[in-house]
């Protein structure tokens, strides 16, 4: 039997709050319409950070469990300060890269931070792909984050857990660099 999965119209704070305060039945239909709703989201920023789909599909279902657990019974509950996205961002990206370390394409070692994590698997994006993959990673996150994801610097900056200031300068940097690329020189010309 295929179920109607339109989507829920009520706002992420509407549905967080129904999985906060509601009755299981509610709480369970409004957790899975955020899940409908961020799906895709969280399956695009597991792609970033793992070698194939069955990995970053992996990482989908890790996030949602995380996620779930966050609400009551198990957990306090969420207060969004953000969108959604900007909670979801770094626990995908995280579970990816614990995955990741795991499978064995990453040292094992708790002090490798974001930073030293090398450039995604190369996908067929062109030049374009090319052009971000030789991005320091500080950079390519800030404008995947910004240009792709549309998050603002406040969304970006409590995303990544660094100061505002930070992500204008990555972004900034991020720019110069792309300008400085010889595969988009004619771009900006």
């Amino acid at each position: 039997m295929v179920r109607n999965r339109q989507r829920d119209p009520r706002s992420d704070e509407t549905l967080v709050d129904i999985c906060n305060h509601g009755h299981p039945h509610a709480a369970a239909k409004a957790f899975e319409g955020l899940y409908l709703r961020h799906k895709d989201y969280v399956l695009r920023v597991a792609l970033r950070f793992t070698p194939d789909i069955d990995s970053a599909l992996d990482v989908l279902q890790d996030t949602f469990v995380q996620l779930l657990r966050r609400f009551p019974p198990t957990g306090e509950g969420i207060t969004l300060s953000a969108r959604l996205t900007t909670l979801l961002y770094p626990i995908a990206k995280n579970t990816a890269i614990t995955a990741a370390r795991k499978a064995g394409r990453f040292p094992v070692a708790d002090d490798v931070i974001p930073e030293d994590v090398p450039a995604p698997p190369e996908r067929d994006d062109g030049d374009l792909g090319r052009v971000l993959a030789d991005l320091p990673p500080g950079q390519r996150e800030a404008l995947t984050l910004r240009f792709v994801d549309g998050m603002s610097l406040d969304e970006i900056a409590q995303a990544l857990g660094i100061p505002e200031g930070t992500v204008k300068s990555r972004l900034h940097g991020g720019i110069a660099n792309l300008r400085d690329s010889l595969l988009l020189k004619d771009f900006f010309d």
